[in-house]
């Protein structure tokens, strides 16, 4: 006996059914990956989110409370004021010296030049009378003039060597520019340890190609300097400053630390290194915490102004008392826009140069320091581990809002916790970089469980049409197995009523009922069509004989059993389910387009279409197979028998199409034949007897 298959349908590789457990585990897997990844890309490049963190940085030190400036500095400003009385800047010499001198005699403890003196002063006196002589060919008695006015430069030299100046310098790291000749530099005396306690040579410090310095002699005379080099970063905010640079194996400091070693006297420092990272400058009680390249983040105090500010011109005029400046931290610079010596820092594009040095000098003096410390990565580094694998648990085997909740949690308690560090310690943590990670890991974690949960659904599905079709085949060998001769015979039928809908769906009578989703239905219904029969008694069903009139309504019978037999099961399942057009069919398949058919005696159109389409590929096949009361008929005696059934017994649409893919009938017919007898009898027309229950 031939059955249409003997197992199951197995799930292959990609349509295998996605359980709860393995949509968990998914989860768990990919959310640990994706937080490997991470936890690698921050390795790799943990300054990826740098811009937001610099965001960040300006937004806590803005609102940074009690970050107030020290009194003990103040400004002398070389303002729009001063450069009207006095005129343009540069100033001769002279003057500068005159203001320098009135600004020493109020007695401040330190006095920082943001202006350096790299080229000597054409306007003094010897050089002016001499360029007038060449000039206009004329001979001027030079030596007349008193020495002492003969040369600004000289006179500038000695006010600065009676008073606690700090020059500056700008050093140059682009190799096509020469350097001032002849340069004295302020070197600053540098021992380095490492961690483990050795000592080593290698300083780390960006290392200078040139430098713009002061005249010699001023240099001499000063005693002091600092480089007055600023470092913006990448989107051009000054948020730190470089304390030291290397020139010619010598280390020099900035104009702000110059001045506070100069202050204290110190002239060596201590930094401290952390494999080969530079960690930390040391002198006496201070610790000032530096990048790897040696710079300090500034905290600044505010706005423009957040110092007191003295106009040069008031200074000159005397009109300020010495108690304003006695004891105090005084620089000399300018904040006139037309000088060009504005920068942009978090709190505004217009902030003077000068105070960026006292700002700097106010953060050392105070020990009020802002540091990123170099365990900051491994604490970001463990934040996207932890969370990562804290996401993806919750997401796997609880609920996307339990994620989203903690997701919250953690941005905000990272939020406070940053702002807390920065607050009260003095600490910088940069959060972007674990925040976009856990935002990131939860959007793709979502995603992914929905995916899984709709592949899931997915599955279910298929495992619920894989159901239908292994219960209609199941049902359907109930029948087979009672006639051991019809093994191929529901293979066949259902094959001739797809390949008849096919053919007729684009008819406008049928086209409303044969959709693909409908004729596929009808494919998978059409075994179920003889189900009835498994409650005819074997010696009717089986009989070789004709059968007699009794034993004929008994025969009748299998159609409205097959019928209530599916119908018992929709019942079960619902009006919708797929055994729907099964019992259907099994119930009409049997009436014929006159009405003379059973077991209704339904007539033309009235008869569902699945009825119709059954009863054409059930009387063919019955006609082509051998039976027990028959030997198998030929193709074209069949074709014959259906074509004068035309109208009588089959819907007259139904022959039409049959009359047209009757070859492809043969074909089917042919290739699932029960035996070679049948597969004979399909080539030819050899005569054979026709029994009227065939039809």
């Amino acid at each position: 006996m031939k059955t249409e298959s003997s197992k199951p349908p197995t799930h292959d590789s990609d349509n295998h059914i996605v359980t709860g457990r393995s949509v968990s585990h998914r989860i768990l897997f990919w959310g640990l990956l994706s937080t490997l990844l991470c936890v690698a890309l921050f390795s790799l490049k943990p300054t990826l989110l740098q811009p937001l963190d610099f965001i960040n940085y300006d937004l806590l030190l803005r609102n940074f409370p009690n970050n107030h400036a020290s009194s003990r500095l103040v400004i002398i400003d070389l303002d729009e004021k001063s450069l009207i009385r006095y005129g343009q800047w540069p100033w001769p010499r002279y003057r500068v010296a005159e203001l320098l001198d009135k600004i020493a005699a109020m007695k401040p403890v330190i006095i920082g030049l943001d202006m350096f003196f790299p080229e000597p002063d054409r306007t003094s006196a010897k050089l002016l009378l001499k360029d007038i002589g060449k000039a206009y060919q004329l001979k001027l008695a030079i030596d007349r003039l008193p020495g002492e006015l003969n040369d600004n430069d000289r006179i500038l030299a000695e006010t600065l060597s009676r008073g606690p100046f700090v020059l500056g310098n700008v050093f140059q790291f682009d190799r096509l520019k020469k350097s001032s000749e002849q340069c004295v530099l302020h070197r600053v005396k540098v021992s380095y340890m490492q961690n483990t306690g050795e000592r080593k040579e290698n300083t780390g410090l960006p290392e200078s190609t040139g430098v713009l310095c002061n005249l010699t002699i001023l240099s001499e005379k000063a005693g002091a300097s600092g480089f007055f080099n600023f470092s913006p970063d990448h989107d051009g905010m000054l948020r730190r400053l470089p304390m030291l640079i290397q020139y010619n194996g010598e280390v020099y400091p900035s104009l702000a630390l110059a001045t506070v070693l100069k202050l204290k006297e110190i002239d060596t420092l201590l930094v401290k290194k952390d494999s080969d990272i530079l960690q930390s400058l040391n002198y006496r009680e201070t610790s000032l915490p530096v990048d790897q390249h040696g710079q300090m983040l500034i905290k600044f105090r505010g706005p423009k102004s957040s110092y007191e500010y003295i106009s040069a011109a008031d200074i000159m005029d005397r009109s300020v008392s010495s108690e304003r400046l006695k004891g105090r931290v005084v620089f000399v610079g300018t904040s006139a826009v037309g000088l060009k010596e504005l920068l942009n820092t978090p709190f505004g594009p217009i902030f003077p140069g000068v105070e960026v040095h006292a700002t700097v000098v106010d953060n050392l003096l105070t020990g009020d320091l802002i540091s990123a410390p170099s365990w900051s990565n491994a604490l970001v580094l463990l934040l996207i581990l932890v969370l990562g694998i804290s996401m993806s648990l919750l997401i796997g085997f609880r609920s996307t809002i339990s994620g989203l909740i903690v997701m919250f949690l953690f941005i905000g308690g990272l939020w406070l916790a940053t702002q807390q560090a920065f607050f009260r310690l003095g600490l910088f943590v940069g959060s972007a970089f674990p925040i976009a990670a856990v935002i990131c890991n939860y959007m793709f974690l979502t995603v992914l469980k929905y995916r899984l949960e709709e592949k899931k659904m997915l599955s279910g599905m298929r495992e619920l049409l894989l159901t239908q079709d292994i219960t209609i085949e199941s049902m359907a060998n109930l029948a087979e197995y009672r006639d051991q001769e019809t093994g191929g015979h529901i293979k066949r039928t259902r094959m001739y009523v797809r390949l008849l809908a096919e053919h007729i769906k684009q008819h406008d009578k049928y086209k409303h009922f044969l959709s693909n989703e409908n004729i596929d239905m009808l494919y998978k219904s059409a075994p179920l069509h003889d189900i009835g029969k498994v409650a005819i008694p074997d010696n009717i069903l089986l009989k070789p004989g004709r059968l007699t009139e009794e034993e004929a309504e008994v025969m009748k019978t299998h159609s409205t059993i097959g019928h209530d037999v599916i119908e018992s099961s929709i019942r079960k399942l619902g009006k919708n389910s797929f055994l729907t057009i099964a019992a259907e069919m099994a119930y009409s398949h049997q009436e014929k387009w006159d009405g003379s058919g059973y077991p209704q005696g339904l007539k033309g159109d009235s008869i569902p279409i699945s009825g119709r389409l059954m009863a054409l590929a059930d009387v063919y096949d019955a006609l082509i197979s051998k039976r027990v009361y028959k030997p198998s008929s030929a193709h074209a005696m069949a074709v014959d028998i259906i074509k004068k059934g035309r109208g009588t017994n089959f819907d007259p649409d139904m022959v039409d199409a049959f009359l047209e893919i009757h070859e492809q009938f043969r074909s089917i017919a042919r290739e699932f034949a029960d035996s070679v007898e049948e597969r004979k009898a399909l080539e030819g027309d050899t005569p054979t007897e026709v029994s009227t229950r065939d039809t």
